[in-house]
């Protein structure tokens, strides 16, 4: 449906007056196919065309149709013969539509009716239109009026721009939150159409995009395309940010980025700015659009809704009837593209062809600012002053604003104004402060600063200037920036709020009364300053006990003191208090009311003493008189004396303020030491500070200043001494990265005091802005936080003494990318398993996790299920971005679980979870793809489908390295490359998006489905050659002894020496199952049995005496195993050890029964291995296996004999030892007695023993592969 207008920009006359009657006016005729012809009266005003609105009378928005049209014809198609319609035609001109005709008609009325009858009617709205081409007659545009979610499309040829010069065209787009997702569609297909008409290419119109909310954002530059599909493609995938409506930032954005030359910009192309926002900028516009129309830049203005149509007129260029649109809803954006596509082309179309040679010259790059230096920083205030550039700017334009987010503000200076000041700050805020040049071709490179304001300033010298038993007046200092104070008081030791009294006073003084006599109050005070408060400064005041007949005196300055006297019983009409100096040439007078208990006395004179009275006046007549006398103080000298260094030979000198009043002028005097000549100046008393110029840079001076007050007296002089050459600067200054967001700074101290050191640290590019910091002058060493991991860093580091500044010295430093993966540093990344909490001690808290042994050594497999959901901030597992060469490291097992949809075994998403990289695997088509985007932010990906790579869907654990390259992808699978595949170079992955594991692909959202399966590590590897130097020791079949420790055993027998000889053994049994021959058994020191190894053959059947029912039987063949270790024998006194019998080269089996005594017998070699097993049936045809899946059944089975062995050991131990005649095998016929073995241990040949004939009988003392068989 093409979207209706509701309200317009202008309203004509509405009525038959409004234009030529019926008929005459408006025509309409019946053509071949029910198409709808309709003729009017052309105006007189020659205006840029006419629109036409055809549409239902029921009011069906389906069957509503508009076009716009040159000449005074149309012809729509599509209509129903019985259904009423209205026709509307509007008149369109520069500064709103006009209607011209109204009429209602059926198409089967026409057909009867040759003539159509007119009938008009006031209308309550007029539309806003969309004009066809200008400056050239059109034909009779046609449109079929079919129900549609899509705009009409015009028949005749469309409207195209030439414009005769090159065209610079910017969109500020606000994406703020109140556009909605749903109305940015509308704002982007407003932007495609607006674009249409005009031919894009390097010569000729150039586009670029800026989105703006907060913080404005650079979508494209004007040179990113060069054909208007590219355009058009970036439109569409243009996404909605949102955010607050910050219009004067986005302004100077457009000033700072998108007009800056690496942008684009050509010198000899018109600049337009199209500016469409639905809001009232959230900070200050105006300088920024006054400095862009100030360079020549067309700007225009689009409102919607609730957009500040008097804001738009301030920033759009003039004339405004052509430059400033405003529209009451999204949806009317359609109907306005059209006019202005063709009032840009007008406005362009009017300028002068500009060729390059005559258009203005770009900005010399010798014409930079330089040294941007922030001085004078105060709670409220900054001075800036930088490096005039060798050609002077027009304008300098300043931005300001809290580095963690706020309102900016702006203002702009003169050209040749090289220093500026900020008022009106915040305390303790850090500000981001830009200076940038203006000329007339554009703004040139600008300077950025970083400058901490200070805390408010707190109340300073608080004084108890008098204490009466029930008053306390307080004094103090005046803090620099204070506008108010907060005073407060509570008895000591306070009882609680409801104790606390609180007072706001605007002068540095406060009188409290109402307290108790001989009491302790705690007296505190803060400055203020509108919402900021300082630290609050305190002191303790006792009052003291009542007293009758004496006054006392208290706050006695050089000018002023406070005399107090105790309250009496008698009721006192008025205090008349007096005081005369000693010499009689200063008194003077006040009064008091008769509930007083004290007053003020002043002005004095400094150093006098004075005599005062307090005449009580009694109602009656009646007075008595209290005499006391005071000896006002020495007049005050300056305090707090600094000196800071000014460009050339001038220096400037601090103080604090001698007193709060009454300093007439202070003079100041600086005297070279040894020969040389005084200087002398005198300033005003109300200042503190002064400018000193003439001093050299290589003398030592001594600076005196004195005040003078109004009474004549002067204070006492107070001195420092001055030397520029005492202020060397550290040396051996070295910058090393302390972890990957710090780096540690150090360096040697100078000689001489150093009050602080100031760190000044920016990124090496020069790109970012300064920060800086001060460390106390005893620290030789200092760590700078929060920074940018792998990235290069430029430090300067000064000392500050009491005479000033050193010169600066410098270093630079790298921070680390990844953390240390190895305690030895020798491999860095990332420990995804920890980062998720799968590790032991937390994995209880993570939810849908199980934890259980691993088949391969101490470390623990991880079961995730279904309902895990792992998802981490991106930015807490690895702070910076993604080295671009690196390795995802991962040891799985999929589960007859797990899905068969692809899932994400590791991915990064945006904010959105939108997947940027990661990788996938897909048991259906058994497969692994790694996925990334590339610099211009386009999904690419790479596949795996080899055999190799199905052999990780079987069951198994595999180990899989990823290896990323910058331009390839390799895949190992268990330390073997499988394949490499090419891939463009990957762009950088959000900083603030989150990491997830197991995520199904088809899943979004923080709370969607998880895959099932089995991780036993997972780690991204900082390096893409990992993966060769990996051996994969956690799969037993890739170990290696010499590079890899065995894994540990259960077994905690040492098989490296014999033991002692046992005693005899009995006869024992050959079962026809076992080995040829075994390896010859060690002992255990002090044990009866020794250390085990399965052996080539690996068989193993065990059974409990004496029960039916055997506890576990399992057998099978391994095509490889371990040689057996050595056997073992008994210890006893004089008695020969058993003899060894063949058996399989594996663990060591329980005992057997007893044998007669054999021969001695020499050590055997090893034996062979034993006979193969009948094949089974055939199966049916699988994929090809892999050794760890052996040695996995290896590692269970050797640990389950193990087990059992030992088991039933010490039961059939405690049976031999038990029984009382030589144990016979059961159910077994005796044999011939054998022949000695090939390896025997030292002693006799045992009893002949007997020798099972059925294949699955054994008897007891045969146990697993290793055990020693018996003749």
């Amino acid at each position: 449906m093409w979207p209706r207008p509701l309200t317009p920009l202008r309203t004509g006359s509405l009525g038959p007056t409004a234009g030529l009657g019926g008929s005459s006016r408006l025509r309409l005729s019946v053509l071949p196919e029910d198409r709808l012809q309709m003729k009017w009266r052309a105006s007189e005003g020659g205006g840029l065309g006419y629109l036409v609105q055809v549409k239902p009378v029921a009011g069906d928005p389906e069957q509503e149709v508009m076009l716009n049209t040159k000449t005074p014809k149309a012809t729509v198609g599509g209509l129903s013969p019985s259904k009423g319609y209205s026709v509307q035609i509007f008149e369109l001109t520069g500064s709103g539509n006009v209607l011209l005709a109204r009429r209602e008609f059926v198409i089967t009325d026409l057909k009867s009716n040759s003539v159509g009858r007119s009938s008009w009617r006031p209308l309550g709205a007029a539309l806003e239109p969309t004009p066809s081409r200008m400056g050239s007659l059109d034909p009779e545009p046609q449109v079929a009026l079919v129900p549609s979610q899509d705009p009409p499309t015009l028949a005749g040829p469309q409207f195209r721009c030439t414009p005769p010069t090159p065209v610079d065209m910017i969109f500020l787009v606000d994406g703020s939150w109140s556009i909605g997702y749903g109305h940015f569609q509308q704002v982007k297909d407003f932007l495609a159409s607006v674009i249409e008409p005009f031919e894009i290419g390097p010569d000729k119109v150039q586009v670029g995009l800026t989105q703006y909310s907060g913080d404005p954002q650079t979508e494209w530059d004007l040179n990113a395309f060069g054909t208007k599909e590219e355009v058009l493609a970036a439109i569409r995938g243009l996404r909605y940010r949102g955010g607050n409506t910050f219009t004067g930032l986005a302004l100077t954005h457009v000033l700072e980025q998108n007009l800056k030359p690496t942008a684009g910009p050509r010198p000899e192309a018109a600049t337009v700015v199209i500016l469409v926002t639905d809001g009232k900028s959230q900070d200050d516009a105006r300088t920024a659009g006054h400095v862009l129309k100030e360079l020549g830049v067309d700007v225009f203005a689009v409102g919607v809704k609730n957009a500040d149509e008097e804001e738009l007129r301030l920033l759009a260029s003039q004339p405004l009837d052509i430059t400033v649109h405003s529209v009451q809803d999204f949806p009317q954006l359609g109907t306005l593209a059209g006019l202005l596509s063709r009032l840009i082309c007008q406005k362009v179309q009017g300028r002068s062809p500009l060729t390059p040679a005559a258009a203005a010259p770009a900005p010399d790059p010798l014409s930079a600012l330089t040294s941007l230096v922030l001085t004078q920083v105060t709670s409220s205030s900054v001075h800036l002053s930088w490096s005039p550039a060798p050609k002077p700017p027009l304008k300098h334009l300043i931005v300001w604003r809290p580095s963690k987010g706020g309102i900016p503000r702006e203002v702009v200076v003169e050209g040749p104004t090289s220093s500026a000041e900020l008022h009106n700050l915040t305390s303790s805020t850090e500000y981001l402060v830009s200076v940038f040049p203006v000329y007339e071709a554009g703004v040139g490179e600008g300077l950025r600063g970083l400058a901490t304001t200070a805390p408010l300033p707190p109340p300073q010298a608080l004084t108890l200037a008098a204490v009466t038993p029930r008053t306390v007046h307080l004094t103090w200092q005046p803090a620099a920036g204070a506008t108010h104070y907060l005073v407060w008081c509570s008895p000591a030791p306070s009882k609680g709020e409801a104790d606390r009294r609180e007072v706001r006073v605007g002068r540095p003084e406060v009188l409290l009364d109402g307290l108790e006599p001989g009491r302790d109050y705690d007296v505190w005070v803060q400055s203020l300053r509108g919402a900021e408060a300082s630290e609050g400064r305190g002191v303790r005041a006792r009052t003291p006990a009542l007293a009758s007949t004496r006054l006392g005196f208290s706050d006695v300055s050089h000018d002023s003191a406070r005399v107090f006297w105790e309250a009496t019983p008698r009721p006192v009409r008025l205090f008349r208090v007096s005081y005369v100096s000693s010499k009689g040439g200063h008194s003077g007078q006040t009064e008091a009311p008769g509930n007083a208990t004290s007053a003020t006395l002043g002005p004095l004179s400094s150093s006098t003493t004075y005599t005062v009275r307090v005449t009580c006046l009694y109602p009656g007549g009646s007075s008595s008189t209290l005499t006391g006398r005071l000896t006002t103080r020495k007049v005050p000298s300056p305090s707090q004396l600094s000196v800071t260094e000014l460009p050339g030979d001038e220096v400037q000198l601090h103080w604090a303020a001698a007193a709060a009043s009454g300093v007439l002028v202070y003079q100041i005097k600086w005297t070279p030491l040894g020969d040389g000549k005084a200087h002398e100046i005198s300033v005003p008393g109300n200042l503190g500070t002064a400018v000193l110029p003439g001093l050299g840079r290589h003398l030592e001076y001594e600076i005196t200043i004195l005040a003078y007050y109004r009474d004549g007296a002067r204070s006492d002089p107070v001195s420092l001494r001055y030397a520029a050459r005492s202020r060397s600067p550290p040396s051996n200054l070295t910058v090393a990265s302390e972890s990957p967001n710090s780096l540690r700074v150090s360096w040697t101290p100078p000689s001489g005091h150093v009050l602080h050191y100031r760190l000044t640290y920016t990124l090496a590019s020069g790109s970012g802005p300064e920060k800086s910091i001060s460390v106390p002058g005893p620290r030789s060493h200092a760590i700078l936080p929060d920074l940018l991991a792998a990235t290069k860093y430029r430090v300067l580091v000064s000392a500050v003494y009491g005479a000033g500044e050193s010169m600066a010295v410098s270093a630079t430093g790298r921070t680390a990318a990844c953390r240390a993966l190895h305690a030895d540093g020798s491999l860095t990344g990332f420990d995804l398993m920890g980062a998720f909490g799968l590790v032991e001690k937390e994995y209880a808290s993570v939810r849908g996790v199980a934890m259980e042994p691993s088949a391969f050594g101490p470390t623990r497999t991880f079961t995730l299920f279904k309902d895990a959901q792992l998802t981490r901030r991106a930015s807490d597992i690895h702070p910076a971005a993604l080295p671009p060469e690196h390795t995802l490291v991962f040891l799985l097992r999929l589960l007859p679980e797990t899905p068969r949809e692809a899932f994400a075994l590791w991915q990064m998403t945006a904010e959105d979870f939108q997947p940027v990289l990661g990788v996938l695997l897909d048991a259906s088509r058994k497969s692994l793809t790694y996925f990334n985007h590339d610099l211009r932010a386009t999904l690419q990906e790479v596949t795996f489908d080899l055999p190799e790579v199905r052999r990780i869907f079987f069951g198994s654990f595999h180990k899989v390295h990823v290896a990323v390259g910058r331009s390839r992808v390799r895949l190992y699978v268990d330390c073997q490359k499988v394949a490499e595949r090419p891939i463009g170079e990957a762009g950088s992955p959000p900083a603030t998006g989150f990491v997830m594991l197991g995520r199904l692909a088809k899943a979004r959202g923080l709370r969607s489905s998880s895959a099932t399966f089995q991780l036993q590590t997972l780690q991204l590897v900082c390096s893409d050659s990992w993966a060769e130097e990996d051996r994969c020791c956690e799969l037993p079949a890739s170990k290696d002894g010499e590079t890899c420790p065995a894994f540990p055993s259960a077994c905690t027998c040492s098989s490296e020496s014999p033991g002692p000889p046992g005693p005899q053994g009995p006869p024992g049994l050959r079962s026809a199952e076992s080995a040829p021959t075994g390896g010859v058994g060690g002992v255990c020191p002090g044990t009866a049995w020794g250390q085990w190894d399965l052996g080539r053959v690996m068989m193993c059947s065990l059974q409990e005496a004496g029960d039916k029912q055997g506890v576990w039987s399992w057998s099978r063949a391994v095509e490889t195993g371990m040689s057996g270790s050595q056997g073992w024998r008994e210890q006893g006194p004089d008695l020969p050890g058993l003899q060894p019998s063949p058996g399989s080269a594996s663990s060591q089996g329980f005992r057997g029964v007893a044998g007669a005594r054999g021969t001695s017998g020499e050590r055997g070699p090893p034996g062979v291995v034993g006979p193969t097993g009948l094949p089974g049936p055939k199966g049916e045809r699988g994929e090809k296996g892999e050794p760890q899946s052996l040695a996995t059944v290896y590692q269970l089975v050797s640990q389950a004999c193990e087990s059992a062995i030992q088991t039933h050991m010490l039961k059939f131990n405690s049976f031999l030892h038990e029984s009382t005649r030589p144990p016979m095998p059961i159910l077994e016929a005796p044999r011939p007695p054998g022949t000695p073995s090939e390896a025997r241990l030292p002693g006799e040949g045992g009893r002949g023993g007997h020798r099972p004939e059925a294949r699955g009988t054994r008897p007891l003392g045969e146990g697993c592969g290793g055990t020693a068989a018996l003749p």
